[in-house]
C-alpha cells in the first residue's frame, strides 16, 4: 500500500518535470517578444521609435503696405523774379504717407523690400497779394489838339493784383535693407536704410491783373509840349470820353496754369520694433529720417516769377504689416 502511494508521487512529479523542459523554449521566446534582445536583455528597455522632424514653413518673400506722416520738414523752395507767397517746409503741417511694397528674406536677420510711398498733394501758396506799381506808354494819335493831329506819347500807371493757387505732390520709389535684431523673439528690433528716387510735382494755376488807375498824354502841338491828365479812363480822350486810337488798356490779365514734373535722388535711414502678430504677419512701427534733392521749377506765364523746388528733410513715423507669403 505504501509502496503504491509512493510510485505514484513519483511519477507525478516526474510528469511535471518533462512538462516543464518541454515548455521552455516557448516560454524563452515569448519572453524575448516583449524586450530587446530577449529575457537576458528585459531590464534595457524597448528600442525608442524616431519622433518625425517638425516641419517648419521658410518663407522668403512678403508684401506690406504702410500709412505714416512727416512730422518735421526742413528745406526751401526758391522764388525767382516777382515775389510769391510761398509756404516754406519748415512751416509745413503734417502730411499722410501711403507706402506699398515688396520683399525678400536674405537670412533670418537681413531682408530688402522695394517700395513705392506717395504722399498726399499740398497747397503751398493760395490768396491774393498786391504787387508793385508799373507803367506803359504808348503811343497815340492826338486829336484834341485843336490846330492840326499830333502824335502823342500816352503813360498809365498799373496798379497789379496776383491771385495764386499753387500745389505740390511727391512720391519716393525706394530700395532698401533692413537688419532684424532678436529675430527668433516676437518683438524685434531694426535698423535700416536705402537710396531711390524722388518725384516732384508742381502744379500753378493762377492770373495777375493790372488796372490802370491814373496817367497823362504829353501832346506836341506848336513845337511844344503840353502835359494834359488823363481823368476819364486810359483809354480815353481827355475831357471827352472818346477812346483813344492805339490807346492802353484799361487792365492787363495774364493767366497761368502748369503742372511740371521733376526727378531728384531719395535717401533713407529708419529704425523701429516689429511685433511678430503670428508666424506669418509682422507689425512694424518706426522713424525714418528721407532726405530727397529737387531741381523742378514752373514759371508764370507772363515769365515774372519762378517757383522751384529745392532739397529738403523729412522726419517721418510710420506703421504697417508685412504678410509672408512664399
Amino acid at each position: 500500500m505504501k509502496l503504491t502511494s509512493a510510485c505514484q508521487t513519483i511519477s507525478i512529479n516526474l510528469g511535471a518535470a518533462v512538462l516543464l523542459v518541454l515548455s521552455a523554449p516557448a516560454l524563452a521566446g515569448d519572453l524575448g517578444n516583449g524586450a530587446a534582445g530577449g529575457i537576458k536583455d528585459y531590464g534595457a528597455g524597448g528600442v525608442p521609435v524616431p519622433a518625425p522632424a517638425p516641419y517648419e514653413e521658410n518663407y522668403k518673400w512678403y508684401v506690406r503696405g504702410d500709412i505714416g506722416t512727416a512730422f518735421k520738414s526742413s528745406g526751401r523752395f526758391g522764388i525767382e523774379g516777382l515775389p510769391v507767397e510761398v509756404t516754406q517746409p519748415g512751416d509745413w503741417h503734417e502730411q499722410s504717407i501711403l507706402s506699398f511694397g515688396f520683399g525678400k528674406y536674405i537670412t533670418p536677420s537681413v531682408r530688402t523690400e522695394l517700395t513705392l510711398d506717395y504722399r498726399t498733394p499740398r497747397n503751398i501758396a493760395s490768396g491774393s497779394k498786391s504787387l508793385a506799381d508799373i507803367s506803359k506808354t504808348a503811343r497815340v494819335a492826338d486829336t484834341t489838339a485843336g490846330i492840326f493831329p499830333a502824335i502823342n506819347k500816352q503813360t498809365n500807371i498799373y496798379s497789379g493784383v496776383q491771385n495764386e493757387d499753387v500745389n505740390y505732390q511727391n512720391s519716393t520709389f525706394l530700395m532698401s535693407a533692413f537688419y532684424d535684431f532678436n529675430h527668433e523673439g516676437r518683438f524685434k528690433p531694426y535698423i535700416g536704410g536705402g537710396v531711390g528716387l524722388a518725384r516732384h510735382e508742381l502744379t500753378r494755376a493762377g492770373t495777375i491783373t493790372y488796372t490802370c488807375y491814373d496817367g497823362f498824354q504829353t501832346s506836341a502841338s506848336a513845337g511844344y509840349v503840353v502835359p494834359q491828365v488823363v481823368s476819364t479812363g486810359c483809354t480815353t480822350v481827355p475831357g471827352t470820353g472818346t477812346p483813344v486810337t492805339g490807346g492802353l488798356n484799361q487792365q492787363y490779365i495774364t493767366t497761368t496754369h502748369k503742372t511740371a514734373t521733376g526727378w531728384g535722388v531719395a535717401a533713407q535711414l529708419s529704425t523701429g520694433l516689429t511685433y511678430d502678430l503670428s508666424p506669418r504677419t509682422h507689425w512694424d512701427t518706426g522713424y525714418r529720417m528721407m532726405w530727397q534733392s529737387g531741381r523742378l521749377g514752373v514759371t508764370s506765364s507772363d515769365g515774372v516769377s519762378t517757383i522751384r523746388v529745392q532739397d529738403r528733410t523729412d522726419h517721418e513715423v510710420r506703421t504697417g504689416v508685412r504678410f509672408d507669403v512664399w
